[in-house]
């Protein structure tokens, strides 16, 4: 198979995986008494280990970034605002919504992004990113009112969880580049996680929660921390090193597509036309966004050849 195809299939089996994982998060809270941030702590701490076994067999030094002061106190924040928050508001917003709505709004994050660093920059933003923005609050105004501008068809609490989600994953995916480039993704990731899940037990082991043993539960729970964190992450992983990272955002649009239809196959959630347009249009921001990095890189490209 060619490293091209091969590459695709994976980012696109990982965004699958990463939607059903939500759907199998909605399972678990709705058929036990378990709180999102107690699911959240014990998700955290499982995939910590899984993470951080997968990077000592692949030879990173585990201990390395605990002899810098500074980068571990860097990795303690990565933990607190980027891993625990960003697994904790997208499970509370499972809680309040359901995964499809919850993965929809998860995904604002690179419009976020890139408002950001035009912001910090002062620089204004492109047509495809300007377009991309508005698309995506297009989006945000159909998926959250269906369209009816004196109502909402999601709780204000499940909305600003959502929003909190983006926000906390927006911070996920820039914070912690140069940690990564020290001490490699695999063991950041993975203590971050150990880290924000220990970080979260005094909190969420308060009162009286468990899964109640039965096939469905086991399989959803199994699947949430072994298929939804470790394996999907390791198959992002390959993929984008082999096509690239523009291509694999765009392929990873697939993620809110494949839970909306998960979760209205399995969960009967109820998806509306209203719905399904908000949910294409950020989809479609994220694949602006890409287009439009893309096309700088190319452009720079050129005029480095030029220049040569």
């Amino acid at each position: 198979m060619l490293p091209s195809r091969k590459g695709i299939i994976c980012v696109l089996l990982a965004a699958i995986l990463w939607g059903s994982s939500g759907v199998c998060a909605q399972y678990i809270m709705e058929n036990n008494q378990v709180s999102a941030g107690w699911l959240t702590m014990l998700r955290l701490l499982f995939s910590g280990v899984i993470i951080l076994a997968l990077a000592f067999f692949q030879g990173e030094k585990l201990w390395h970034i605990f002899s810098h002061r500074r980068d571990t106190l860097r990795l303690a924040a990565f933990s607190l605002f980027g891993a625990l928050a960003v697994q904790l508001t997208f499970l509370a917003t499972i809680a309040h919504t359901n995964a499809a709505t919850a993965t929809v709004l998860q995904f604002l994050s690179p419009t976020l992004i890139v408002v950001w660093f035009a912001l910090r920059r002062k620089q204004l933003p492109g047509i495809r990113v300007a377009s991309a923005v508005a698309v995506s609050l297009i989006g945000t105004f159909l998926l959250v009112t269906h369209g009816a501008l004196n109502a909402l068809s999601i709780s204000v609490t499940a909305l600003v969880w959502g929003i909190a989600s983006a926000i906390a994953a927006a911070f996920y995916t820039t914070y912690p580049s140069p940690l990564i480039a020290r001490y490699g993704t695999l063991s950041i990731v993975g203590w971050s996680m150990l880290l924000a899940g220990l970080m979260l037990a005094p909190f969420a082991l308060q009162g009286s929660q468990h899964i109640a043993p039965n096939g469905g539960n086991l399989f959803a729970f199994l699947y949430l921390i072994v298929i939804g964190t470790a394996v999907n992450f390791t198959l992002y992983l390959k993929g984008a090193q082999l096509i690239g990272g523009q291509k694999a955002s765009i392929l990873s649009c697939a993620e809110p597509l494949s839970s909306a239809l998960l979760s209205v196959v399995l969960l009967g959630v109820s998806f509306t036309v209203p719905d399904w347009l908000g949910t294409l249009c950020i989809v479609g921001s994220v694949v602006l966004i890409a287009l439009e990095g893309r096309g700088r890189l190319h452009h720079g490209n050129r005029k480095n050849a030029a220049g040569k």
